[in-house]
């Protein structure tokens, strides 16, 4: 059975990345990653679109300055972009679902040493620091590249021309990131706490076991004398 300092830190790393999991699943399932207005043109009349979208669904709304307000337009993420917006955008899901995985296996792993000592290697903190700088790096990769399929893309004006149906002359956008993309940063912080607390684990348990074969150093040392 592990030792009662074992059980807590391995407990703490299995919160942790139970914790990543669960905001991933959040992330997955909410619209609120970006929100942008599109600025148009239309003769004498101008106004602005405002887009807000998730991973797979998103509502588009045109505004003229004049305050008239069209019924919001929804519509699928997916059917609305191409090329390499959607290349772009399948990568990002893919890697959300990945991370989702790697936080699954990383929980799995703290609560399996929390009440057992595993006797493969891959399944004590070595399998912890794997499975969660993997998560990490793919949840820095996500937001690396909905940012530059935002920004550099322009994914915000590339649904709001798909959508227009008054032959709008589109200028710039200005974007905001919504929550469900922040929360992102939770969850790479929640894996890097895992990572600290096993570490910390498994340093005091190799500085135990230097400790212990100190004795029999120096006793081998005597025999040798003797």
């Amino acid at each position: 059975m592990p030792s009662k300092q074992k059980t807590l830190l391995f407990l703490s790393g299995f919160v942790a990345s139970i914790g990543s999991f669960a905001v991933i699943c959040a992330c997955l399932g909410t619209t609120e990653w970006v929100s942008s207005e599109v600025a148009f043109k239309n003769g004498n009349s101008t106004g602005f679109v405002t887009v807000e979208y998730g991973l797979f669904k998103g509502t588009s709304v045109r505004i003229v300055t004049n305050g008239i307000e069209a019924l919001p337009v929804h519509f699928q993420v997916a059917d609305i972009l191409k090329d390499n917006a959607k290349t772009i955008h399948v990568f990002v899901i893919l890697f959300l679902v990945l991370g989702l995985l790697c936080s699954f296996v990383t929980s799995a792993i703290t609560c399996l040493n929390s009440v057992s000592n595993p006797y493969l290697t891959f399944l004590g903190p070595i399998g912890v620091y794997t499975w969660a700088s993997i998560n990490a790096f793919l949840v820095l990769l996500v937001l690396s590249l909905c940012a530059a399929n935002t920004e550099i893309t322009g994914v915000p004006k590339l649904i709001a021309i798909s959508l227009d149906e008054f032959n709008d002359e589109f200028n710039k956008s200005q974007q905001t990131y919504g929550y469900s993309f922040w929360l992102l940063l939770l969850s790479m912080f929640l894996n890097i706490a895992t990572i600290i607390v096993i570490y910390i684990y498994h340093h005091a348990r190799y500085s135990e076991r230097r400790e212990q074969e100190r004795p029999l150093e120096k006793a081998s040392q005597d025999v040798i004398l003797f």
